[in-house]
């Protein structure tokens, strides 16, 4: 794994996205990481986006470069790339700007998805 998706996603701070899954089809896209559907791009629809990666799993088997999801596979209502050492790169919900953020007991994620 390269840190080239984390230097785009780190150069993101503070624009704004339509939206979070925009925001991470765009820097997976930009940096040809491979989603898994057969076309290798990633979709910027949160439920496509449950299918493009490799592999769902828990908040405890979470990488650096993971997708990390809130909601349910079928329903997802946002997503985060996780960063490391509890933090994570995501589009705010109020002012749509992409923001460096922490993970908390309060806001865990459901479920992630493995990207490499």
């Amino acid at each position: 794994m390269t840190s080239n998706w984390l230097d785009l996603a780190l150069a993101q701070l503070g624009n704004k996205y339509y939206s979070p899954g925009a925001f991470v089809a765009f820097i997976f896209n930009s940096t040809h990481v491979h989603s898994h559907v057969k076309s290798g791009k990633w979709s910027a629809d949160l439920v496509d986006l449950t299918y493009d990666v490799y592999e769902l799993n828990t908040i405890e088997n979470t990488n650096p470069g993971d997708l990390l999801f809130w909601g349910i596979p079928e329903q997802p209502y946002t997503t985060g790339i996780y960063v490391g050492g509890g933090q994570f790169i995501a589009v705010d919900a109020n002012d749509k700007r992409v923001k460096m953020q922490m993970l908390n007991k309060n806001w865990l994620p459901t479920f992630t998805g493995t990207v490499f």
